[in-house]
């Protein structure tokens, strides 16, 4: 864009989440050219809040300082109290007495309408780069080491790369590690979940003022609530988790009603239960995750946000990740030393070996959270001096990630892979299709 010098390759990003369009917006910025395919016809409607810290947000504003102005626009700063994250609390208590509050300097935690962030996005993406009802059924590597995607309406486009933003259930990681990989396919996480958007007045009524406008994540033995406003206070988010240790059912998502969510709920405290009674029609998501991956690369193929490692939202991390993969997979194919398509799989490397191990570990400490915040954590139980310590030490590593220098750790590793220095092994790519 503007005076920047385009660089002779194009990239196909499969997926128009969040993460799929920073990806994209950040590479036009920086003169490499993209296209983005995204599967739904549509958007949904409907959809859920997402939060979001200092990290993610300076992430966001690097990839891109106008998607970053769409957030600030769209968001909430979500509490009334200047830094103030999230207050935990003992969901046993009467009066949910908090446990511990968490400050988050910088931010505190804002929170948007993920769908509504989704639609001012694609408004920034230039005409003919954004493509909907275009669900991938195959990769085809050509000789050249690019590839034809292959859609499902039977479309055929090439591209030199290909990012795969395609979600938990992406198609791109099976294709990357191979559809017999049981890392190709997420995790049952051993929780599920119910989720709604309340209108705050209605939230208000039921919770009070002070605790429907600020963020709270009540815990008890087995369960949580999770509350925090979005959509500039209008909106509550509300999410409520408990534990089962399988999921028998072919759907994520299966239908439930008022009573069993109260039956669920019954020996928690009364905060936690006026929280449940505000899910109107409830369904029960289950929860899934990628806490495994031997490589978030191969060739010129890589996957990025929910598909290389989704979590569990007891973090409140995930969408973060995704804006910090776009910032480095940005620099890297920006880097002076991407000059051709076959410099693609270089960056790449780079980008796997700095990315994939913070990445993981957040998936793994986001589950490690949700049984904290049941009460179930191997190291606190149900001791609630234990559960503040973990707490008050658990997310400082996640929001004070300094950025400028996971890019340069990252560009680092690039001029390692360049002199052939590195000692990092480039994958081959399972089960690919080559053109003759």
């Amino acid at each position: 864009m503007g005076s920047v010098q385009e660089k002779p390759f194009t990239i196909a990003i499969v997926g128009a989440g969040l993460g799929g369009l920073s990806l994209a917006r950040g590479l036009l910025r920086r003169g490499i050219k993209c296209q983005v395919y995204e599967a739904a016809p549509a958007f949904a409607e409907i959809g859920a809040g997402l939060s979001f810290a200092v990290n993610s947000l300076n992430a966001l504003k690097a990839v891109d300082p106008a998607c970053h102005e769409m957030f600030v626009k769209r968001c909430n700063e979500m509490s009334e109290k200047k830094d103030v994250y999230m207050t935990y609390r003992d969901g046993q208590a009467d009066n949910a007495d908090p446990i511990t509050t968490l400050y988050c300097k910088g931010s505190g935690q804002q929170a948007v309408h993920r769908t509504l962030l989704v639609k001012d996005m694609v408004t920034l993406m230039p005409e003919g780069t954004f493509h909907m009802n275009k669900r991938l059924q195959d990769l085809v590597k050509e000789q050249s080491g690019g590839y034809t995607l292959v859609f499902q309406d039977g479309t055929k486009v090439e591209a030199d790369a290909v990012v795969g933003a395609d979600g938990i259930k992406s198609k791109t990681r099976q294709i990357l590690l191979g559809e017999d990989n049981p890392d190709a396919y997420p995790k049952y996480s051993g929780e599920f979940g119910y989720r709604s958007l309340i209108p705050m007045d209605e939230a208000c009524e039921v919770l009070g003022d002070d605790f429907a406008k600020n963020g709270n994540v009540n815990v008890a033995p087995g369960g949580l609530t999770t509350t925090y406003p979005v959509e500039k206070g209008k909106m509550l988010n509300i999410v409520a988790a408990r534990d089962q240790p399988t999921w028998d059912s072919p759907d994520w998502v299966v239908p439930a009603d008022e009573d069993t969510v109260k039956e669920e709920f019954k020996d928690c405290g009364p905060k936690m239960q006026q929280v449940v009674s505000l899910l109107k029609k409830p369904q029960k998501w289950s929860l899934w995750h990628h806490p495994t991956a031997s490589t978030f690369y191969s060739g010129r193929l890589a996957i990025i946000g929910d598909a290389a490692h989704a979590s569990t939202p007891h973090q409140g991390a995930g969408c973060g990740q995704a804006f910090e993969d776009a910032l480095v997979m940005c620099m890297l194919l920006a880097h002076s030393s991407v000059e051709t398509a076959d410099d693609i799989e270089r960056a790449f490397a780079a980008y796997d070996a700095i990315r994939r191990p913070r990445t993981l570990r957040v998936v793994e400490t986001s589950r490690e959270n949700g049984e904290v915040c049941m009460m179930k954590g191997a190291d606190t139980g149900e001791d609630l001096e234990k559960i503040k310590t973990n707490l008050d030490e658990r997310f400082e590593w996640i929001w004070y990630e300094n950025l400028e220098k996971q890019v340069d750790k990252a560009v680092q590793k690039l001029k390692q892979l360049n002199e052939g220095t590195s000692d990092a092994a480039l994958p081959v790519l399972p089960q690919m299709v080559e053109a003759s």
